[in-house]
């Protein structure tokens, strides 16, 4: 059967699900015109990534196709594109998390792609309803987790589906190798030839060469195209601090994170109970802060993600239980408060900083201890041979009754002994059920692979030295994980981490989020986020934000020439922004400037006011109150704040008792030692909660004109 390539396709690439041959990838600009017509159509953007063209390519050709690519490199545009150049072909993702499926689905939508996916959250009918959907092909991609492939009824629907791609995100998770393998991915391998036998898309951010190879052997790819794109992520900066305790941790993280002001970040801890003493540490230093581990509720761990999503909680501290689930894009920093037990976890959770493109900042404090931490997980794990032999024999002792687990040896905190079991269950010798285990068979202790679980734990252990090297590095950290990750061709000196002696950039980050321009456009974006109950980063991500405060659109298509806006979003979204880019933007080009007026706006000076502070300087003498203004304006706060402090500086407002009374005055002067006033972080951070950073902004200027008289 073939599936046609919508008509605006080359017709090389015509592609079809079952029985014809692999083609030759074709990324060349030609061929790969289609795609790019749907990337900047549908997700507004005008150029690929490094690497995507070439998967995308291979995908269209209907090769088997396995990509490495780093964080944050645009993996899902991988499959989103060729799904949109299926007409009538279903895309099945594979995906392991219920909130990244959601994140993509929502994104999706908003771009006008028919997305839809099912979970075991759903009714049973909403389920069958999306399934209908899926064979009548009103869907162009679904999304399901890798335990939805043993519900018959699912597949039942599913294989009367033109399934046109079978994609697997996070495909490291497939191999025992790697760094979070789970279960659930191990048995994806047969699932193709049930389906149609599709192509498959295999992606992944962290593999190396190993785990890659495991990969194409699990889920049996066929002369696949493998693409390793660059690890480099060059918008990060990579620093290790050492320390001596883990008090002098909490109190740099503190310090960091002040330094950080209202940019998100994520603090990883190794334990839970690391995790609530850091949070309560961080909540006493004023730092607005959510705790985040696998022992909270549900709806708790729900609500702390969903308020980190749409930037309600701006820091973070969490086990790796915060992982693959996350999508936002910018964050803006990311701090290990224990060091992980490889360089593939440690890169996976790094790379969640800086997503959108811009700079970022990764930071991991190191202390001489913290080795015996992740040797301790690693014992549990990854038990000795000799203990699970021992707990073989127990258990066949108990002639196939059940035992309790704490009965099977004679310590109740035996490392390693519920790892054991799983050991053994995974070899067909024993069962387990809750906290009580049985064996199978009486004689099966010959069968029992003690060289492959050898082999588990000094592979382990392998990883954790090679973690431990770059905690205790004096050369450069990027390098290092480039080798590491077998990315050659690089330098051997960044000049942008820690050991480079490179200064750090995520200032650079802070700096830009500061700008008005790109602040009064987020006030935006998070009005729609509000109203339509999304995460801001779904309408438009911060990186497109910064996009449009560069250009200043003025018009529809200038709008549309911002990266990340496309026709869709456009149209809900569009002439929103365009109300406030419109505003500052500069003279437009001379074939439709209009007749400047004779005289500029100017104040009781001579000087020339700009027409935002102006428009303000008008509703003020009109009577209205700051958040009036902002309303009307459609900006935020602390930008009509900032006009009325230019105002001051101007000397038309003479006054500031509206807005704050001579007390809080007088307390500004004192926290400013007397002096003109400077950054207001420090002194709203002496003043606590008792002071507005929209007062501040007022009494700074206050301040200011009396010196500079």
């Amino acid at each position: 059967m073939h599936l046609p390539i919508r008509s605006n396709v080359l017709q090389s690439l015509t592609v079809t699900t079952r029985g014809a041959p692999p083609r030759t990838p074709d990324a060349s600009p030609q061929a790969l015109s289609p795609a790019r017509r749907v990337l900047r159509d549908t997700f507004g953007y005008t150029e690929f990534r490094p690497g995507q063209p070439e998967v995308i390519g291979a995908v269209l050709a209907r090769r088997d196709t396995l990509a490495v690519m780093p964080t944050g490199g645009g993996k899902s545009i991988c499959y989103q594109v060729p799904a949109l150049l299926f007409e009538g072909g279903l895309t099945v993702v594979v995906s392991p998390l219920l909130a990244l499926m959601k994140d993509q689905v929502d994104a999706l939508g908003q771009a006008g792609v028919r997305a839809a996916a099912v979970n075991s959250t759903m009714p049973r009918e909403e389920q069958a309803q999306t399934m209908r959907e899926a064979i009548a092909g009103g869907l162009q991609l679904l999304y399901v987790a890798p335990e939805r492939f043993g519900d018959g009824a699912f597949m039942a629907a599913l294989r009367k589906a033109r399934v046109a791609l079978l994609a697997i995100d996070e495909a490291h998770c497939i191999s025992q190798w790697g760094h979070d393998f789970r279960p659930s991915y191990r048995d994806l391998g047969s699932v193709r030839p049930r389906i149609g036998n599709p192509p498959i898309v295999a992606l992944t951010a962290t593999a190396d060469p190993e785990v890659r190879d495991d990969i194409i052997s699990r889920l049996a790819l066929r002369d696949p195209e493998v693409h390793v794109a660059g690890f480099d992520r060059p918008n990060l900066h990579f620093g290790v601090v050492r320390v001596k305790n883990q008090e002098e941790k909490a109190e740099l993280i503190a310090a960091k994170l002040r330094d950080l002001k209202d940019e998100s970040a994520i603090v990883y801890c190794g334990t839970r109970k690391r995790v609530e003493d850091l949070t309560e540490y961080l909540r006493r230093q004023r730092i607005r802060c959510a705790g985040y581990h696998a022992g909270m509720e549900d709806k708790d761990r729900k609500s702390t993600q969903d308020a980190f999503a749409r930037d309600k909680a701006r820091v973070i501290v969490a086990t790796n239980a915060f992982g693959m689930g996350i999508d936002k894009p910018d964050v803006r920093m990311v701090i290990h408060h224990d060091m992980p037990d490889s360089l593939e976890a440690y890169y996976q959770e790094a790379g969640r900083a800086g997503r959108d493109g811009a700079a970022a900042e990764c930071v991991l404090y190191f202390a001489p201890r913290d080795r015996s931490l992740r040797e301790f997980f690693i014992e549990l794990q990854h038990p000795e041979p000799a203990i699970v032999v021992d707990i073989y024999r127990a258990l066949a002792s108990a002639g196939g009754q059940r035992v309790h687990v704490r009965e099977v040896m004679k310590s109740d905190d035996e490392r390693g002994v519920n790892a054991a079991i799983q050991a053994l269950a995974e070899s067909g010798l024993a069962a387990r059920s809750g906290q009580m285990a049985w064996a199978l068979r009486s004689d099966g202790e010959d069968r029992i692979d003690l060289k492959g679980l050898e082999a588990h734990r000094q592979h382990a252990y392998s990883k954790l030295d090679a973690m431990q090297r770059y905690a205790e590095s004096l050369t450069c950290l990027r390098a290092r994980i480039l080798d590491y990750f077998g990315d050659v061709g690089h330098g051997r000196s960044c000049g942008a981490c820690g050991p480079c002696l490179a200064p750090p950039r995520g200032a650079q980050a802070v700096d830009e989020a500061g700008d008005e321009l790109f602040q009064d456009l987020r006030a935006v974006r998070k009005r729609f986020a509000e109203t339509e109950n999304l995460p801001p980063y779904v309408i438009f991500s911060d990186a497109t934000l910064r996009d449009m405060a560069a250009r200043r659109p003025r018009t529809r298509a200038e709008m549309l020439n911002v990266s990340g806006v496309g026709q869709v979003k456009f149209e809900r979204y569009g002439e929103a922004f365009l109300a406030v880019t419109k505003r500052v933007a500069g003279p437009p080009p001379p074939s439709s400037r209009q007749p400047a007026p004779e005289t500029p706006l100017r104040d009781r000076h001579g000087r020339a006011l700009p027409e935002t502070v102006r428009r303000t300087w008008e509703l003020l003498r009109a009577g209205q109150d700051i958040p009036a203004i902002a309303a009307q304006r459609g900006v935020t706060t602390s930008t009509i704040a900032t006009h009325i402090g230019h105002l001051i500086a101007h000397g038309e407002i003479e006054d500031v008792s509206p807005w704050v009374d001579p007390v809080t005055l007088a307390k500004v002067r004192g926290a400013a030692g007397g002096g003109p006033v400077g950054a207001l972080g420090p002194i709203k951070e002496a003043l606590g909660e008792g002071i507005t950073y929209e007062q501040l902004h007022i009494a700074r200027a206050c301040i200011n004109r009396e010196h500079a008289v």
